[in-house]
């Protein structure tokens, strides 16, 4: 409970001299009789001419006199002198309370000192000492103590706000110090809760067997003082060879309230730790969620999403650290379910083996040089006469940007008087989907179907009331998939083709109770690299796949459910890049296809079942990507991506013409695909990945 102000003032006119003297040790004094005031407990230091009061049941250290002492600001405690470059601290302390560290200005670290709400700290200062104030949920209790020893508390940093644009605006970045590569590494590291001091560091790159050092950059829940931890520290150790895990202790899983806002805000502030210490967009920063129950899975997955996503959104690889049976294991389970997964998971997995395996997580994920292992916990280790207590880490990461465009699903509609909305909203944040597609039934929902690479495909539905499920439900597992593409039949099922790496098409079926069939391969041309499918008046499936170098290749399924036992080529234009069909009311069956500084060809099958030649539908050799919806009224729009441009619409009649010119319905540079179904209310909903 905090002392009042004017209650610590009372206690402290009463001490006598002695008395005054004898707290110079930290000993804790009687209470003084001489007015009710003072009849509250209260422990008392003076150093370098304040007067510092804080409750009874806090702790004081004398750093001077205890050189090596642990200044760990998850117990009340007044620490005043100056910390050791080699403070005796445990591995790991995770947590703040209401604690302070009062030290002479100037003096190592404390130029650090900052007042800063996300990270529950506060300052002061003068020209004798530097005061830093940490707090749990009481910063009045620290204004008060550093206020009564005529401190100025400094005034809390500002908010820091995303630029337009999304990203971090200049004014919160540092100068570069390091490669983010030094984030990247193979071999065993250990972390500690304060970074060794230079020297220390010195002797265990010659004399231990690792190279990496974990190091707590910041944090609400941060415990140990960093009076080393430096631009300078950092760009010296990277110097001598070492490579780092930045750890971020930010909010744990039990004071989650606003997981998206929580885990977006501790991305900016760690972005902006990390910048401070030198390490560039591109560097991989760690979250330390500790242990959870199972009842906080959910907002701790969101929160780690936010997470992720904002981290990338800034430039920075994402990472997790946890424990093997709560917050990886939670990951691991929900990966591809529309959380953002991390890009490399730190795993606390106390077995002693020195590698990255783990059973809670299959081999197949974070398979590519984006695991951590913490393989032992906190114990002393000594080098060169030299002794640490550690978490010892086995390493292996170097996670690759990915060369595939990836990102997140957002929806538009174009309402069933040809107007389209003002805006667009995201449907999906898993911002790992490379292809979409979508399908309406009769009843009026429509059906998204997202390739997530290494985990399959899933479903995500939007009711006939308008409705998005709050999930997506993964219905093919089989991690290789590269391309997918959707239809409905008249007879209300939905057939959904993936292409398969190394293996070919496949066709899934939903049947009319919602079930789903197992997957049949309906075409084993390995160089497929685009399809597209769209479901005829007669009950019909045509599949169109794109080949490169050689054009676009037609089978089709008949009304009765058999698949034509070879394909038919229907383009044999080699530089076709894209494709993408529709059939109308009236049995006919349009497809388009990009030819890269040509621009789109649209290409009609007549109801007869005969393909026409090919016209030119929009010159523009800059678009990329294509998408055409049918509404019930036979009117049809054809949707292209250009890069740095958006998307650009054109209108397809009842009576059979093209709209003249293309309209610009989404100026979001950013988009690399498309996808619009057409539903039985005459509205148009336009995916785009962005």
């Amino acid at each position: 409970m905090p002392v009042p102000a004017a209650l610590r003032r009372a206690i402290r006119i009463s001490l006598t001299a002695t008395a005054t003297a004898a707290v110079l040790t930290g000993v804790a004094l009687p209470a003084a009789h001489a007015t009710e005031a003072a009849k509250s407990p209260a422990r008392h230091v003076t150093y370098r001419g304040h007067h510092f009061t804080v409750p009874a049941g806090w702790n004081t250290v004398d750093l001077d006199r205890a050189p090596h002492a642990c200044v760990r600001f998850d117990r009340h405690t007044l620490y005043y002198g100056t910390p050791s470059a080699d403070q005796n601290c445990p591995a790991h302390v995770v947590g703040r309370t209401e604690a302070l560290l009062v030290q002479p200005a100037g003096s190592r670290g404390a130029g650090q000192a900052r007042t800063d709400r996300t990270a529950h700290q506060l300052a002061a200062s003068d020209a004798r000492i530097q005061l830093t104030g940490t707090y749990k949920s009481n910063p009045g209790l620290i204004e008060d103590i550093a206020t009564d020893a005529d401190l100025t508390p400094q005034a809390a940093a500002p908010a820091r706000r995303a630029a337009p644009t999304g990203r971090l605006t200049p004014s919160t970045l540092a100068a570069t110090t390091v490669s983010s590569a030094t984030t990247h590494y193979t071999g065993k590291g250990f972390d500690a809760c304060a970074a060794p001091s230079a020297s220390t560091m010195n002797t265990w790159n010659s004399a231990s067997p690792y190279g990496a050092v974990g190091i707590y950059i910041g944090g609400a829940y941060r415990g140990c003082s960093q009076p080393n931890l430096t631009a300078s520290w950092v760009s010296q150790q990277a110097s001598a060879g070492w490579h780092f895990l930045p750890i971020y202790v930010g909010v744990q899983a039990s004071g989650i309230s606003s997981p998206t806002s929580q885990g977006t805000s501790a991305a900016d502030d760690a972005i902006t730790q990390a910048s401070s210490l030198g390490f560039p967009a591109g560097s991989v920063l760690y979250y330390d969620m500790e242990a959870y129950s199972p009842s906080s899975s959910s907002s701790v997955l969101s929160f780690l999403s936010a997470w992720t996503k904002e981290l990338h959104a800034q430039g920075y690889k994402s990472a997790v650290y946890s424990s093997s049976t709560s917050g990886i294991s939670d990951l691991a389970d929900h990966y591809g379910s529309g959380y953002q997964m991390p890009d490399v998971i730190y795993d606390a997995l106390w077995n002693g083996n020195a590698d990255t395996a783990d059973p809670a997580v299959s081999s197949t994920l974070w398979a590519n040089h984006q695991r951590v292992h913490q393989y032992s916990g906190g114990h002393t280790e000594t080098y060169g006469g030299i002794s640490i207590n550690i978490d010892s880490d086995y390493l292996d990461v170097a996670p690759a940007t990915s060369t595939v465009p990836h990102g997140t699903v957002w929806d538009r509609t174009r309402g069933s008087s040809g107007t389209w909305a003002g805006s667009a909203s995201e449907v999906d944040d898993n911002d790992a989907i490379t292809a979409v597609a979508s399908a309406a039934l009769p009843d009026g929902t429509l059906h998204t179907f997202t390739v997530v690479p290494g985990s399959g495909v899933w479903e995500r539905v939007r009711s006939a009331s308008g409705v998005w499920a709050t999930s997506a439900v993964k219905i093919d597992d089989n991690d290789n998939i590269t391309a997918v593409t959707a239809a409905a039949l008249k007879d209300g099922t939905i057939h959904v083709e993936v292409m398969v790496k190394n293996s070919g098409v496949w066709d899934r079926t939903r049947n009319t109770d919602g079930t789903w069939t197992t997957a049949t391969k309906v075409d084993d041309n390995t160089s497929i690299t685009r399809i597209a499918a769209a479901g005829l008046t007669d009950g019909t499936l045509h599949l169109e796949s794109l080949v490169p170098g050689s054009g676009v290749w037609e089978r089709v399924r008949g009304a009765s459910g058999t698949w034509q036992t070879s394909a038919t080529q229907i383009d044999s234009n080699g530089d076709i890049t894209d494709l993408a069909t529709a059939a109308l009311p009236n049995g006919t069956q349009h497809l388009e296809a990009v030819v890269p500084g040509s621009g789109i060809w649209d290409r009609v099958r007549t109801a007869a079942g005969t393909w026409q030649s090919s016209s030119h539908l929009d010159t523009n050799g800059d678009i990329t990507a294509v998408a055409l919806a049918v509404l019930p009224d036979g009117r049809m729009t054809a949707d292209a991506v250009v890069p740095g441009s958006g998307v650009w619409d054109r209108s397809y009649s009842a009576a059979g013409t093209w709209q003249a010119a293309a309209t610009k319905i989404d100026a979001n540079t950013d988009i690399f695909a498309v996808q619009s179904t057409g539903l039985p209310d005459g509205t148009v909903h336009l995916h785009t990945l962005v």
